[in-house]
């Protein structure tokens, strides 16, 4: 009766133990290649456990001899410790409806404007100029544009499409382009000198100027609004 009890005892002490090394597996194969373990086949499987005790073993002996005491490690342990405890609270932490919408009156998000543009880009501000003149002197400037994005542009991304670019938000844009399209409008074309790589000549295709946010058109980043300000409060009453 008492070899039966532990030999059960034993087989449990295993099992406890193969559950705790096959977590850890599951979690390297997530931290270090971002792949989930039980849906890799049993040769990857084999090839993580074996890759990972070797890491665990030779992890173990380093810090119990060679870098026993070691500054840099001792940090290196702390900030892991906080980022992946960081990440979890984030992860986890789900915001109730009511929590959104007080953050909604308070913070009065609004959706910033956007630009579709068609653009032409040129070696020389010359022939930027040139063309520029020609297509405000045309009645259809869309269709002249599109002419010389097709013969002259050096912008071989966006010549693919006419010259269009995607719908982008005016604070994704870069600076130059954002501050040359200030208090321009629909149909407008600007100028801009690109150190380095030319002049880029813009046709303003559709712009929707910065609104209100709807709770809805805002709840993504109301969501992780909430998730920061309630980590920040959770870390306050840690450190208390």
């Amino acid at each position: 009766m008492i070899k039966t009890i532990v030999l059960f005892l034993f087989s449990v002490s295993v099992c406890i133990n193969l559950n705790a090394a096959e977590n850890e597996v599951i979690s390297y194969s997530a931290l270090k290649y971002k792949i989930d373990f039980d849906k890799q086949d049993s040769q990857l499987k084999d090839s993580l456990n074996q890759e990972y005790s070797r890491v665990k073993k030779i992890a173990l002996i380093l810090e119990s001899n060679i870098m026993k005491n070691d500054i840099d490690l001792e940090v290196a342990k702390n900030v892991a410790t906080v980022d992946i405890w960081t990440n979890k609270f984030i992860q986890n932490y789900k915001p109730t409806d009511v929590e959104l919408k007080e953050l909604y009156k308070l913070e009065k998000p609004r959706v910033v404007a956007k630009y579709e543009l068609r653009n032409i880009l040129v070696a020389y501000e010359e022939n930027a100029d040139r063309i520029i003149n020609m297509l405000n002197s045309t009645q259809n400037k869309k269709e002249t544009f599109i002419k010389y994005v097709r013969s002259v542009s050096n912008d071989v991304a966006s010549k693919q499409n006419n010259g269009l670019t995607e719908l982008v938000d005016e604070n994704k844009l870069n600076p130059q382009i954002k501050e040359a399209l200030k208090a321009k409008k629909e149909g407008d074309i600007v100028k801009i000198n690109l150190k380095d790589i030319g002049t880029q000549i813009i046709l303003i295709e559709k712009y929707i100027p910065e609104k209100d946010a709807t709770f809805d058109e805002a709840k993504e980043a109301l969501e992780n609004l909430a998730k920061r300000k309630a980590l920040t409060k959770e870390i306050e009453l840690l450190l208390k």
